[in-house]
């Protein structure tokens, strides 16, 4: 079984401060999580108190490769898929773009995997939702693609293990996550007993720091507790899976696995 992927979701929680974006990485590398992503507003999208500038952008990158810790960022303008494409090994689609056609291309044309979000459509009717993602789906071709299930909103108070359960069955050709916009962990380690491959979580430097996503953020001391719940559960399961293959095909077979 492949690692769960954990990205710690810091967006714009820095609030413009490349001090405090360096702190956030601190706390996923001591977190033990995989990633780190942020949210980029250049251009049209601008907004002042949410943006890190090229150079420190440049900057933030270089301290996360330090850390060995993966920097990712979501493009929210056309200019700024171009400004994240030194940065980034992996382009994450924010679900109000996913109908986008012209946005779509533009990040295509950079030839690297997607994480794309799918949160305005699972909101809406059901078939009509899985119609764009399908769509969308048949644009990229056999690019590597991760959907990450989601409800936008803000903060999210309920999650339906039944519809989380669909959604898998209903793109089992394509890896799964769960990006989670609740205060807290629960719905996070749900969805990873589910079968999600992939969590994104928004994270704070402390509850009580005033910043943009703070509703449906969690601490540094939740964030150390959900990586390890999930590395807890990937090794039941290789336990599991073991024991499984010993049943059916004896110790001295098993050993050639």
């Amino acid at each position: 079984m492949d690692n769960i992927f954990v990205i710690a979701e810091a967006g714009i929680n820095h609030n413009g401060d490349i001090e405090i974006a360096k702190q956030l990485v601190d706390i996923v590398k001591n977190s033990r999580a995989d990633a780190i992503k942020f949210q980029t507003f250049i251009g049209e999208e601008e907004k002042p108190y949410k943006n890190i500038s090229y150079e420190e952008t440049k900057e933030l990158k270089a301290y996360c490769d330090i850390k060995d810790i993966i920097f990712l960022s979501t493009p929210h303008s056309y200019s700024a898929i171009d400004f994240l494409e030194p940065f980034v090994p992996v382009y994450k689609i924010a679900s109000p773009y996913i109908t986008d056609t012209k946005f779509i291309h533009k990040i295509l044309e950079k030839k690297k995997p997607l994480i794309v979000g799918t949160g305005s459509l699972v909101n809406i009717d059901r078939k009509a939702s899985y119609g764009e993602i399908n769509k969308f789906l048949s644009m990229v071709d056999n690019r590597r693609v991760t959907l990450l299930y989601c409800e936008s909103r803000y903060p999210t108070l309920t999650f339906s293990k039944e519809d989380f359960g669909n959604f898998l069955f209903n793109y089992q050709h394509v890896d799964v996550g769960f990006s989670c916009h609740s205060p807290d962990i629960k719905f996070a380690l749900e969805a990873v007993e589910k079968g999600a491959m992939m969590i994104e979580k928004h994270i704070t430097i402390d509850k009580e720091f005033d910043c943009p996503d703070k509703d449906v953020s969690i601490d540094p001391m939740q964030l150390e507790t959900l990586v390890n719940e999930i590395r807890s559960f990937e090794n039941k399961r290789r336990t599991q899976i073991k024991d499984e293959k010993r049943k059916k095909y004896g110790n001295s077979v098993y050993r050639k696995f």
